[in-house]
C-alpha cells in the first residue's frame, strides 16, 4: 500500500543535548583470506529509547555530510542512540585506497557495523545506495533491523551510472576507461566521483532483481519511503518499484514533490524526523 505520513508538530527537547561531536572510534575489518585490515570511522551516541538508529550512507558518501549530521542532532534531542560511519576508502576510514574500494566492502562495512557497533534492534536509516546495501542484508540481519527509512533509495544504478559516464568522456578518457584506467563522474550536488570499470562491473553483481523482474527483496520490518520528484538521479517509478518488491506489507510511501536527490532541504529533513518519530511509535506498540 502507499500512503503519506502526517507531518506532526515538533516535539519539545526532553534529553541534554551535547554542543560537542562525539568522539571518532573505529572498528577494525581483517581479510580472512589476505589478512589485511581495515578500520571503519565511526561516531556513536547513547540515548535511552529502546531502538537505536543507524545511518548507511549513499555511494561515496560519509558520515560528515548534511543528512547524518541533521540526525545527529535530532537523536540528541530524542533520546535515540545513534550510529553514523565512514564506508571503506572514505572519510577517516583507515587501511584502504578510494580506489581500493568496492561495493562488496561497503556491504561488509554495513553489516559489521550493524552487527558489532550498535546496540540492540535498530531503524536503519539508510540513503540512496544505502538502501541497496540494506536490502541485500535483510535476510542475514533479520534481528538488527527492527524498521528501515529509505531516503531517495537508488538500486541498480551501475548501468545508468556507466551510461551517463560515458557520455562525458572524451574518447582518450573512454579507452583509460575500458583499459581498467580510473576516470571521473560528474554528478550534479556531489562533484567529480572517481570510477573504474572494476567498480561498475562489482555493482553489477549484486543487482536486486525488483517487482517487474518478479524480484522479492526479503525485508519483512516496517518500511518508510522518501522520495523527492526533482531528484535527477532516480527515476520516479524506481521507489514504486521497490515498494511492490519488498516482501514487507507494512510500507509506505511518501512522494515530496518540491525536493531532489539528496533530501537535505529544510522541510525534507523535517519530513525525515517525523518520520522516524512516527515509526518508533508504531513499532513501539
Amino acid at each position: 500500500m502507499t500512503a503519506v505520513d502526517p507531518i506532526l508538530r515538533p516535539r519539545r527537547r526532553r534529553f541534554h543535548v551535547s554542543a560537542t561531536e562525539p568522539d571518532t572510534h573505529y572498528h577494525k575489518i581483517v581479510n580472512q583470506t589476505s589478512g589485511q585490515s581495515r578500520e571503519i570511522a565511526y561516531k556513536k551516541t547513547r540515548g535511552p529509547q529502546k531502538f537505536g538508529l543507524v545511518y548507511i550512507p549513499g555511494f561515496m558518501a560519509h558520515k560528515a555530510a548534511g543528512k547524518p549530521l541533521a540526525l545527529h542532532t535530532f537523536a540528541q534531542e530524542n533520546g535515540f542512540s545513534y550510529v553514523r560511519y565512514d564506508p571503506s576508502g572514505l572519510g577517516e576510514t583507515r587501511g584502504i585506497k578510494p580506489m581500493n574500494s568496492d561495493f562488496s566492502l561497503w556491504v561488509e562495512d554495513a553489516s559489521q557495523i550493524l552487527q558489532h557497533v550498535t546496540e540492540g534492534p535498530q531503524i536503519v536509516v539508510a540513503s540512496s545506495m544505502g538502501c541497496w546495501v540494506t536490502c541485500l542484508l535483510a535476510s542475514q540481519l533479520t534481528e538488527k533491523i527492527a524498521a528501515a527509512v529509505f531516503l531517495a533509495p537508488a538500486l541498480n544504478f551501475h548501468t545508468r551510472y556507466e551510461t551517463m559516464l560515458l557520455t562525458q568522456l572524451s574518447p582518450r578518457a573512454r579507452q583509460s576507461y575500458e583499459e581498467g584506467g580510473v576516470v571521473k563522474l560528474y554528478v550534479p550536488d556531489v562533484g567529480d566521483i572517481p570510477l573504474t570499470r572494476a567498480l561498475i562491473t562489482a555493482l553489477g553483481r549484486y543487482a536486486v532483481p525488483l517487482d517487474e523482474e518478479g524480484g522479492v527483496v526479503p525485508l519483512d520490518c516496517p518500511v518508510r519511503i522518501i522520495y523527492g520528484m526533482n531528484d535527477d538521479r532516480v527515476p520516479h517509478t524506481e521507489p514504486l518499484s521497490l515498494l511492490k518488491s519488498l516482501r514487507s506489507q507494512d510500507v509506505h510511501l511518501t512522494y515530496l514533490k518540491d525536493a531532489g536527490h539528496t533530501l537535505v532541504e529544510q522541510h525534507s529533513l523535517e519530513v525525515i524526523r517525523q518520520t522516524i518519530l512516527t515509526l518508533n511509535k508504531h513499532i513501539l506498540n
